[in-house]
C-alpha cells in the first residue's frame, strides 16, 4: 500500500464518518418528521430569492445542527440574521408570508 493509497483510504474512512454523523442527525426530527426541504415548494423558494437579490440580498437555506429544524438565513436586511422554523409548522406557508413582507417594503 503506497502513501496515496494510505491518503485515499483516510479521506473515505472521514467521510464514511461524516455521513454516518448525518444519518444520525437527520433522524433526530425531535419525535417528529425531520426537517427536509425537499418538501419545500421550488417554486416559492425560487421568488423568496428574486425578491430578496432584488435589493441586494441573498437567502440561504440549511438545517439547524441537529438536522430538528430549517435554518434560512436571510443577508442585505440589514445584520444578516437566521430564522429557523420547524418541521411542525408549514413551510410553505413561512415562505409565502416572508416572500409578502420582501414585497412590500
Amino acid at each position: 500500500m503506497g502513501i496515496n493509497d494510505r491518503a485515499q483510504n483516510r479521506k473515505d474512512e472521514k467521510l464514511a464518518a461524516k455521513q454516518a454523523r448525518r444519518k444520525l442527525r437527520d433522524s433526530s426530527g425531535k419525535g417528529g418528521t425531520p426537517a427536509d426541504w425537499a418538501s419545500a415548494d421550488g417554486d416559492l423558494l425560487s421568488r423568496l430569492a428574486a425578491v430578496v437579490s432584488a435589493d441586494g440580498g441573498a437567502v440561504r437555506l440549511g438545517y439547524t445542527r441537529d438536522g430538528g429544524a430549517y435554518a434560512i438565513g436571510i443577508y442585505g436586511d440589514g445584520d444578516p440574521y437566521t430564522v429557523y422554523v420547524s418541521p411542525s409548522e408549514d413551510l410553505n406557508e413561512w415562505i409565502r408570508s416572508a416572500i409578502e413582507d420582501f414585497e412590500s417594503n
